[in-house]
């Protein structure tokens, strides 16, 4: 028996996450700038993996382009 996708899922680009990403990072300049520097290290942090992920998503991508050309 196959396993069956939902059909309403969606899919965030690449251009969608690097918006939210640079949206959460000047969250991040807030909270330092209030003194939180803890708490805007730890979102610093994540930002960068997820900006190393995005980087791995775009050459994925890159690479599934060439393939098909």
């Amino acid at each position: 028996m196959t396993k069956k996708r939902p059909t309403d899922t969606s899919t965030a680009s690449s251009a969608e996450i690097e918006r939210s990403i640079q949206a959460l990072n000047k969250m991040a300049e807030r909270l330092w700038g209030e003194g939180r520097e803890s708490e805007a290290k730890a979102l610093l942090d994540a930002l960068d993996s997820l900006n190393r992920a995005l980087d791995r998503i775009r050459i994925g991508e890159s690479r599934r382009v060439k393939t098909l050309h």
